[in-house]
């Protein structure tokens, strides 16, 4: 069941492509990232991840299985993320999706839903990096580079 769902979320996901596509894998990938997010699901978003991998959420580094699997149990099933694909392109290794993200987490001066860049680099079934990074519309200057 779960499999036939991933499929058609791949096949649904594909009219969300610009420039050169991923390979189905990846969109394999992606999808079932998305799918178990938005369903809470732990079991299957840790076992997305390769035993060396690292996500790299808003600037905090998380490197293996061990830190993967706490970041996703308190911050993405603890938080009840979810997740709404807008686009999503290749760009080298890295496939980007832009998605809208909300849940139950603090978000500050940010309403939700909040527009995200999930960079995803798969080998093979796995995902070895993740990138998690707000994206902004606006041209006012990220926090981090402002001066007090």
């Amino acid at each position: 069941m779960i499999a036939k769902q991933v499929v058609r979320l791949a096949m649904d996901i594909t009219s969300l492509c610009a420039g050169p596509a991923p390979s189905a894998e990846e969109l394999a990938v992606v999808a079932e990232f998305v799918r178990a997010t938005n369903a809470g699901e732990l079991a299957s978003l840790q076992a997305l991840f390769a035993a060396d991998a690292q996500v790299n959420d808003q600037l905090r580094n998380f490197w293996g299985l061990d830190e993967i699997a706490a970041w996703l149990a308190a911050e993405i099933v603890g938080e009840r993320v979810e997740l709404r694909l807008l686009r999503i392109r290749k760009h080298y290794d890295a496939i980007i999706a832009a998605a809208e993200i909300s849940g139950e987490f603090e978000a500050a001066r940010t309403a939700q839903p909040m527009a995200v860049d999930l960079h995803f680099t798969v080998q093979g079934t796995k995902i070895v990096r993740l990138l998690v990074l707000l994206a902004r519309d606006d041209a006012l200057e990220p926090d981090i580079r402002r001066v007090p």
